[in-house]
C-alpha cells in the first residue's frame, strides 16, 4: 500500500473544507468547546463538529450549535441547508484574522445568529453578532447573546 504524502493530505483537506488542516492546539480547543458547550446547552441545542453548511460559498465551521434535533440515522445530510444558531471558527497558525471576516459575513447572510472567532495563541474569543459588532473576551466568561449561555474562558483553554 502506497502512503499519500503529507502535502497531498493537507491539500485534499484544504480543498474539501476550504481551510487549512488543524493543529494540535486547534484540536484541543475544538474538543474543549464541544464538551463545555454540550454541557451548557444540554436539552436546548445540539453541538456539532465540522458541520458542512450550504452557505455561499459552502463552508464548514469548526463547531456549530443548532436547534435541538434528533439524528436521522438512515438519512444523513452531507450539507445542511438550515442555518445553525451559532458557528465557531478556531484560528489555525497559518491563518490570518482577515480571512475570517468574509466567512463570518456569509454565515450571517445564511441566517446564523452569532459567530465566535477563537484565537488560541491569545487565549481570546471574539463574539460577533449579525450587525458585525464584536465583543472580545480575554478573561472571565464568554457570553453568547443568541444562545443565552456563558462559558468560562479557562475551560476553553485548558
Amino acid at each position: 500500500m502506497a502512503l499519500v504524502p503529507e502535502i497531498q493530505l493537507n491539500e485534499d483537506y484544504e480543498k474539501e473544507r476550504g481551510k487549512p488542516m488543524p493543529s494540535c492546539n486547534h484540536g484541543i480547543v475544538q474538543t474543549n468547546l464541544i464538551v463545555v458547550l454540550s454541557a451548557a446547552c444540554r436539552d436546548r441545542f445540539s453541538v456539532v463538529s465540522e458541520l458542512s453548511l450550504a452557505t455561499e460559498p459552502p463552508s464548514t465551521p469548526d463547531v456549530s450549535v443548532c436547534n435541538l434535533r434528533q439524528p436521522d440515522w438512515l438519512h444523513d445530510e452531507l450539507r445542511v441547508s438550515e442555518a445553525p444558531l451559532n458557528v465557531i471558527e478556531i484560528v489555525s497558525p497559518s491563518q490570518s484574522i482577515n480571512e475570517f471576516i468574509p466567512r463570518i459575513e456569509s454565515y450571517f447572510r445564511f441566517g446564523v445568529q452569532s459567530a465566535w472567532l477563537v484565537q488560541p495563541p491569545l487565549k481570546q474569543v471574539v463574539v460577533f453578532t449579525p450587525n458585525m459588532e464584536a465583543q472580545v473576551y480575554s478573561e472571565g466568561e464568554v457570553v453568547d447573546p443568541a444562545l443565552d449561555v456563558g462559558i468560562a474562558l479557562d475551560k476553553i483553554f485548558t
